[in-house]
C-alpha cells in the first residue's frame, strides 16, 4: 500500500504534495487536491504516443480528493497485454493437461481402483529419450538438407537477430526441403534444435514475412512446445490404452449396475483426450504468434505471411473475422484458424 507523507503547510499554502515512484513503466503520480464540486472520480485522456488515468479517490477530509494519475506508452499497454497474454496462455495449458492427466486416472480407477489410476499416471509419463536431430535423421524423416550461413547468408542473419532476442543459447540447425509447397516447422528444445522451410516458402514471401514465420518457428522452441506436445501424446496413447483395457474388463463382468455410464465414459474418453491435446495446440500457436511479435516488433510481415499461407492452401484471402467460424469446427483444430490468429496480432500491435 501507497501512502503519501501530507503536509497540512503546503495544503495552507495551496500547494499540492506530489508523490511519484521513479523509473518506473507505466508511471504512477500521487497528489492531494482540493475537492470540485461535479467532477468525475475517473478519467481518461490519450495522446498521439501516451495514455493517461486520471483517479479522484475520497480521503478522511471532504474538502480533500487523492489524485492518482497513471501514465503509460502505447508500448507499455502493449507490451503488458502480451504478457497477460503469455500468462493467460499458460494457465490454459496447464488446465489442458492436467484435464488429461485427470481423464486418465479416472479410466485407471475404473480398471484397477488407486492402483489402476496410479499405475496409469505412471505409464502416461513421455519417454525421457527423444531422437537426436542429426542431419541424416532429417533426410530420412523429411528429405530435408541442412543449410550453411554461406549458401543463403541473409536467412542466417534474420535467423540470428531473432534468435538472439529469444535469448536462445544456441541457433536451431535450418534444413531445406525441395518442394514447392509453404510451409515452416520447428523441431526440438532450446539445447538442440531445428527448423524446416520449404523452398516454396522461401521463393513465395518477402524477408519480413520470412522473419516473422522464422520467429514464429523459434518462438516454439524457446516455449518448449515440443515438450509440451510430447505430453500430450504420451497422455493421450495411455487414455487409449487405459480406457481399452477397462472396456475389455468392464464387458467381461456380469450385473454390474454402474457398468453403463463407466462403460460410455470409457468410450468417450479417447475423443476427450483428443479434444483437450488440440485445444493445446491452438493455445501454444496463439502464444507462439505473439512471441514471434515480441521477437521482431512488426506485426505486419507477420499478417502478411500468414494471409499468404492461407492463399496458398487455401486458395482465398484471410476471411474479415474470425468469430465467423462455428464453435463446434474450431474444436477440432489443430491450429487456430487464421483469422483468429490475424485478429490476435493486430490486437496485440494496437
Amino acid at each position: 500500500m501507497f501512502n503519501p507523507v501530507v503536509d497540512d503547510g503546503a495544503w495552507l499554502s495551496g500547494r499540492p504534495v506530489q508523490c511519484a515512484i521513479p523509473d518506473f513503466s507505466p508511471r504512477f503520480s500521487f497528489a492531494l487536491v482540493a475537492a470540485a464540486p461535479y467532477a468525475e472520480a475517473r478519467q481518461f485522456s490519450r495522446s498521439s504516443a501516451e495514455h493517461a488515468l486520471d483517479l479522484y479517490l475520497p480521503t478522511d477530509r471532504r474538502d480533500v480528493l487523492l489524485h492518482c494519475r497513471i501514465d503509460a506508452s502505447f508500448q507499455d499497454l502493449s507490451h503488458l497485454r502480451r504478457q497477460l497474454q503469455h500468462m493467460a496462455n499458460y494457465r490454459s495449458s496447464v488446465w489442458a493437461i492436467g484435464g488429461m492427466v485427470l481423464l486418465l486416472a479416472v479410466c485407471g480407477w475404473i480398471v484397477g481402483g488407486a492402483e489402476g489410476a496410479h499405475r496409469a499416471i505412471a505409464g502416461g509419463a513421455p519417454r525421457s529419450e527423444s531422437p537426436a536431430i542429426s542431419s541424416d535423421a532429417m533426410y530420412r524423416w523429411f528429405g530435408a538438407r541442412q543449410l550453411r550461413p554461406m549458401d543463403m547468408p541473409g536467412l542466417f542473419k534474420i535467423l540470428g537477430e531473432v534468435c538472439s532476442r529469444a535469448r536462445l543459447a544456441r541457433l536451431p540447425d535450418l534444413y531445406w526441403v525441395a518442394r514447392g509447397d509453404m510451409n515452416a516447422y520447428a523441431l526440438g528444445h532450446s539445447g538442440g534444435s531445428a527448423v524446416v522451410l520449404t523452398e516454396g516458402l522461401l521463393r513465395g514471401m518477402t524477408r519480413d514475412e520470412i522473419a516473422g514465420i522464422l520467429a514464429h518457428e523459434v518462438a516454439h522452441i524457446r516455449n518448449n512446445d515440443a515438450w509440451a506436445m510430447g505430453w500430450v501424446a504420451a497422455l493421450h496413447r495411455a487414455i487409449e490404452w487405459t480406457s481399452s483395457s477397462g472396456l475389455a474388463s468392464l464387458q467381461t463382468r456380469n450385473g454390474s449396475k454402474t457398468a453403463g455410464p463407466l462403460l460410455a465414459l470409457l468410450s468417450a474418453a479417447p475423443a476427450l483426450g483428443h479434444l483437450l491435446g488440440m485445444a493445446l495446440s491452438r493455445i501454444r500457436e496463439l502464444d507462439a504468434d505473439a512471441t514471434a511479435l515480441e521477437l521482431t516488433g512488426d506485426s505486419q510481415g507477420l499478417i502478411a505471411a500468414l494471409d499468404k499461407l492461407e492463399r496458398h492452401h487455401n486458395g482465398a484471402p484471410v476471411p474479415a473475422c474470425a468469430s465467423c467460424e462455428d464453435g463446434s469446427a474450431r474444436l477440432l483444430r489443430s491450429h487456430p484458424a487464421t483469422a483468429e490468429r490475424v485478429d490476435s496480432l493486430r490486437a496485440f500491435s494496437r
